[in-house]
């Protein structure tokens, strides 16, 4: 698939999502929506991506819920300043109707529901510290969740979806040990990451002491050292290499990259906010280094347009993309 046609053909389709859902559609828009639709396979592929984001929007409450919807979409079309006023309007709208949203990272349902009620968690955005029961103290990155367990014989953390850094308290009777379906990581005196990739893979990132990995197939182990990192699955445990400590600044609220592709870049960005963020083809390659918040990943965005020659193009609120400048 040519990745310019396809990213033109996605920005078509939710410009045509803003046209249909307004109240003043007319029966001519409607059938050039439609011959739009039919003249290529990569327009219905496009408006089915489309359409199945604004479906998460969808639990929107309230009998004024959807005369606002409609209200903020046909305004998202119109110049600035009513265009940013609308902008606002619906992502408002958005947040009170999509409690649901963590669907959109396609976690397995069972996990999801384990997620939904696990003992410490965290929404799309959001970034929480806790200092657990036996005084380690946890901290959860954008949608994430855990559970914790402590007994007389161990301390169990059990990571449900996310990622997490862990610093564990000294207590010589029970080791401090991190569950995941792919298999368990006792903690040696230490702080350390671990994030579930996949339903498949875990990385783990160790930046003080050592994590020994115990896999749930075959019972292989392996320890990983302070400054060290690796990935491991149920029956193999990948070749340790340097630990990047970058990749744990979102404890601070910060996003850091160094020389990085700007559509990787992006992917980061993209798990602390709702909907679709992705770059044009022609700006995919591009480089990004700095730090850049995560409360606020419009002013993120924004700074990306002081540093490279891309522009922001915010279709909808839940439909984001950075162009050429």
């Amino acid at each position: 698939m040519n990745a310019v046609a396809w990213h033109q053909a996605l920005q078509e389709a939710a410009d045509w999502y803003v046209c249909l859902h307004d109240e003043d559609v007319s029966p001519q828009d409607r059938q050039a929506w439609d011959g739009w639709l039919r003249g290529h396979a990569l327009h219905r592929a496009a408006w089915d991506q489309v359409t199945a984001a604004g479906q998460r929007f969808a639990g929107l409450r309230g009998q004024d819920a959807p005369q606002a919807l409609a209200a903020g979409l046909r305004a998202a079309a119109a110049p600035a300043p009513a265009r940013r006023r609308a902008l606002r309007t619906l992502a408002g709208l958005a947040v009170a109707g999509t409690s649901g949203w963590l669907a959109w990272r396609h976690t397995p349902l069972r996990d999801q529901v384990l997620a939904w009620n696990a003992d410490y968690r965290t929404g799309v955005g959001e970034i929480r510290h806790v200092r657990l029961a036996d005084s380690s103290q946890l901290w959860l990155d954008t949608a994430s969740a855990a559970d914790f367990a402590i007994d007389a014989a161990q301390r169990s953390l059990t990571l449900r979806q996310g990622t997490v850094v862990i610093e564990t308290a000294p207590d010589s009777e029970r080791p401090f040990v991190v569950g995941t379906p792919q298999g368990a990581m006792r903690a040696l005196g230490t702080r350390f990451l671990v994030r579930r990739d996949s339903a498949d893979q875990v990385h783990l990132a160790v930046f003080d002491g050592a994590v020994e990995i115990r896999l749930a197939a075959n019972g292989e182990r392996l320890v990983i050292p302070r400054g060290r990192q690796a990935d491991f699955q149920r029956d193999r445990i990948g070749a340790p290499s340097a630990a990047d400590t970058a990749q744990a600044t979102w404890q601070s609220g910060m996003l850091t990259v160094d020389n990085v592709r700007l559509a990787d870049f992006l992917a980061q960005l993209s798990r602390y906010r709702r909907g679709h963020l992705a770059a044009h083809p022609d700006v995919a390659d591009l480089r990004v280094m700095g730090t850049f918040p995560l409360p606020d990943t419009d002013s993120a965005l924004a700074m990306l347009g002081d540093a490279l020659p891309v522009r922001v193009q915010r279709t909808l609120p839940w439909w984001v993309t950075v162009e050429p400048r």
